[in-house]
């Protein structure tokens, strides 16, 4: 999650940036609301995470937008949060209609909610998965090289890449609660397209087992290095968010047998 929540930081930059603006500028620290240089700073992030998402749908064949079931969840998130503050809104502005508007300013309140709901928005289809895909590409390059140097005359290569809670921050009681997410990746080391599938054993720091799954049979091109996939392996999730199952603590070793045949 470490890439992740470097990304998320970063988008995270320039609204900070607004939101010092506004605060210096109200306590009479600056005298003017200085809000150009920050938003050059937001679109140029926009079109640099716009460029990245065109190359990494052209090198990694990775969808350039979140799928359909991803997005729709975005904006049922946003729009519950838009309904809930403008529900408050009314009935903050039927309490304190006619109040003086510096204690309630319903221009300035409706501003910051429309605002506020955008820029979740923003992030959930936008910022978030781009971290994601940007994360999933270290992880899938890193599992490129490893099973390249385990190779050593295999017909098949199984890599375990990592074992991690989606959490960004970790001392919270909802990460506490959440369950590891494994990725594993399978590489096909022959000349011929297979049909191929994996067993995993995985194992904690004392080597005692946590889980035993049995994969999908995958179809694998001569050379091809996929995700491995399990029932526990969500169709609704685009690719880069994808794990190959839980278990409840961290895995730290494994144990694999696999199986393949020709491709019908």
């Amino acid at each position: 999650m470490g890439i992740v929540t470097l990304v998320i930081l970063i988008f995270f930059f320039p609204y900070g940036w607004f939101l010092w603006s506004s605060i210096s500028n109200k306590t009479g620290m600056v005298e003017t609301y200085r809000w150009k240089k920050p938003m050059a700073v937001l679109i140029g992030l926009i079109l640099i995470s716009a460029v990245l998402n065109y190359v990494y749908s052209e090198a990694y064949n990775l969808a350039f937008f979140q799928n359909g079931f991803e997005l729709t969840v975005g904006l049922i998130v946003a729009g519950a949060f838009l309904v809930i503050f403008s529900i408050i809104n009314i009935i903050v502005g039927i309490v304190y209609r006619g109040a003086p508007k510096s204690f309630y300013n319903p221009k300035v309140v409706w501003g910051f909610t429309a605002v506020l709901c955008t820029t979740m928005l923003f992030f959930i289809v936008w910022v978030y998965p781009l971290a994601e895909k940007a994360s999933y590409i270290v992880r899938l390059d890193s599992a490129i090289a490893a099973a390249d140097e385990k190779q050593d005359g295999e017909e098949i290569t199984i890599v375990f890449m990592s074992s991690e809670k989606q959490c960004v921050r970790r001392r919270t009681e909802n990460c506490n609660s959440s369950d590891y997410q494994n990725a594993f990746f399978v590489k096909n080391n022959l000349d011929e397209t297979k049909q191929v599938q994996v067993q995993i054993r995985a194992l904690d720091r004392q080597q005692n087992e946590l889980k035993s799954v049995e994969s999908k049979i995958m179809r694998l091109e001569a050379g091809e290095l996929k995700l491995v996939e399990t029932e526990e392996t969500s169709d609704k999730e685009s690719i880069w968010s994808r794990s190959s199952f839980e278990t409840e603590y961290q895995t730290r070793f494994y144990q694999s047998i696999y199986r393949y045949r020709d491709a019908k």
